[in-house]
């Protein structure tokens, strides 16, 4: 699913405008219609199998791409925007994770929102040198090689998003399956441990507005409990195209202590590990690849 392009903008130089975008526009007294994240690509690379499906496209052109696009994002109110509500909360993050970004190097969408964590980092008081992590099941030799010579670090070990945060992370997990962010808040459902994360996904508020609470008490309960105590900023999009940015939050606990506000003891109690039904699955799980790569052999 795709929203058509508006050629009239006029583009900064080396930025390839496909279909991936829609140029925003509001009304007064009308509210924006929200977009589903798109799909970002296909499943065959999860098993390691790269697919080139333009032909020259290569490890500089992709960077050329990026840089134009951080170049773009730089230049616009929407950042500026984000830096001013993010910069108080992440001046004291260690460690920087990136989660189901996709295939850059493919999609226009998914190289916005690299090329938005790069500025970010860049632009925040952070260690020097800090390289983010990345992970996605659907990275192919591009994207790998584009990350490594840019100097950040890829991951290769497909957790399904249970990391455990031992000390002040950021995660971003653009657009990502609400699964997998309830696997993180999970891993760290600790009262010490919760307070090192800070995320910025999608709004928790509204997967618990648009969603029917039974189904989240099923397959998303983590993300349930913590929108009742996580502090919620909307990073409102404001950017020219609305397919890139929309129904994103940043997430982070204050304190686990705060005096009227303390969090009740029994938000830290029944903390199974989450389990999906197989029909209810949007991650791509280890199990799925391991599945893929037996009955490819």
């Amino acid at each position: 699913m795709r929203a058509s392009s508006n050629k009239s903008a006029k583009e900064p130089p080396g930025v390839e405008i496909t279909d991936d975008f829609k140029l925003v526009v509001t009304k007064k007294g009308q509210h924006r219609r929200k977009t589903r994240a798109p799909l970002k690509k296909p499943l065959h690379s999860a098993i390691g199998e790269e697919i080139d499906a333009k032909p020259g496209l290569c490890r500089d052109t992709v960077i050329s791409q990026l840089h134009a696009a951080e170049t773009d994002l730089l230049q616009s109110v929407y950042f500026a925007e984000c830096l001013e509500i993010a910069e108080p909360i992440l001046s004291n993050v260690q460690q920087i994770v990136c989660l189901g970004l996709g295939k850059f190097s493919e999609c226009s969408i998914a190289r916005y929102q690299l090329a938005f964590l790069r500025c970010l980092r860049d632009k925040l008081p952070l260690p020097a040198g800090l390289a983010a992590q990345f992970f996605d099941p659907l990275f192919g030799r591009t994207e790998v090689e584009v990350l490594q010579t840019l100097g950040e670090t890829v991951l290769t070990e497909n957790v399904e998003g249970k990391y455990r945060a031992d000390c002040r992370t950021l995660f971003y997990l653009p657009h990502c399956p609400k699964q997998l962010v309830n696997n993180l808040l999970w891993k760290n459902w600790q009262p010490q441990q919760i307070a090192n994360l800070v995320l910025i996904c999608n709004s928790f508020a509204s997967v618990v507005n648009n969603h029917p609470h039974r189904l989240l008490s099923r397959n998303a309960g983590y993300i349930l409990r913590a929108a009742d105590v996580f502090k919620e900023f909307p990073l409102r999009n404001t950017f020219r195209f609305s397919d890139i940015f929309n129904d994103t939050s940043l997430h982070y606990l204050g304190s686990v202590s705060t005096g009227k506000e303390e969090v009740p003891a029994t938000l830290w109690e029944n903390c199974e590990e989450p389990t999906y039904e197989e029909d209810d699955l949007e991650l791509v799980s280890q199990q799925l690849i391991e599945r893929l790569v037996v009955n490819l052999n």
